[in-house]
């Protein structure tokens, strides 16, 4: 397909921390959906959980039981997740803060 149609983007891309997060001006961290929650968690030393998704807008999906809108907030597991962009219903940023 990616023949056909160019680069896609999904699962199995390897996603640069350094671009992928970048700290807000709030002390949170603006993240890339695709980033995986192993590597936010080594970049941040948090401990968020990976056994229901792989990547941070996997767990907000997860979490949130439904692909929410821009500027919705979630709170759990100790952090609060902002939407700040979507494409379709792929969640593109993230700001991640610890509560």
């Amino acid at each position: 397909l990616e023949e056909i149609v160019g680069e896609i983007t999904d699962e199995f891309d390897v996603v640069d921390a350094t671009q992928a997060l970048k700290q807000a001006d709030d002390g949170g961290f603006l993240v890339e959906g695709t980033m995986t929650i192993r590597d936010l968690n080594r970049a941040t030393d948090w401990a968020l959980p990976d056994d229901e998704a792989n990547t941070v807008a996997g767990l907000v999906i997860h979490e949130a039981q439904m692909i929410p809108a821009v500027g919705q907030s979630f709170s759990f597991h100790g952090f609060r997740f902002e939407v700040i962009a979507r494409r379709e219903n792929q969640l593109t940023r993230l700001k991640v803060r610890r509560l």
